[in-house]
């Protein structure tokens, strides 16, 4: 496949994905450019860790801003988890810390987890033809940040999110 037509195929999966799929390809690109960051700062090059860093805060603002702009009890837990994770990121620039960077892909893989199960859930429910027996939407577990633990909470499957 040329570059081109991988182009064309991102483009295209991109502005025909549902709003759940875009954020789990947010945080993905995130993890991945948190990764080369990670690996750069490693190796003591800084420098070489620069891009990468930026591109990870650029992506973690973007995750914020949408949960941002819903007043939602649960977007702003999740907007508080997402403001940690940026000056976790920030932090990991600032004083070129692996170690910080770590610590943000740790939280960023979990995130990754908790939205692919998300995905998953909503996929399953656009195909399932007869409602649940209660009459009531099945609802997939998901994670708050709150301080320094996560705690539980439910996600309707009208979420939305615009990021």
């Amino acid at each position: 496949m040329s570059s081109a037509d991988q182009q064309n195929y991102l483009q295209s999966k991109i502005l025909t994905a549902p709003p759940h799929r875009l954020h789990l390809t947010l945080i993905e690109g995130a993890i991945r450019f948190g990764r080369q960051a990670e690996e750069a700062l490693r190796r003591g090059e800084d420098d070489a860790a620069d891009v990468p860093l930026l591109r990870t805060l650029d992506v973690v603002g973007e995750m914020l801003a949408g949960v941002r702009a819903n007043k939602s009890e649960l977007n702003e837990q999740i907007a508080d988890f997402y403001l940690f994770l940026f000056r976790t990121v920030a932090e990991a620039k600032i004083n070129g810390d692996a170690e910080k960077m770590a610590e943000a892909l740790r939280l960023l893989e979990y995130e990754r987890e908790t939205w692919h199960l998300v995905c998953e859930k909503l996929g399953s429910e656009a195909t399932e033809s007869a409602p649940s027996a209660t009459g009531a939407a099945p609802r997939p577990l998901g994670a708050a940040w709150h301080g320094e633990r996560f705690e539980s909470f439910t996600v309707d499957a009208g979420l939305s999110l615009e990021a």
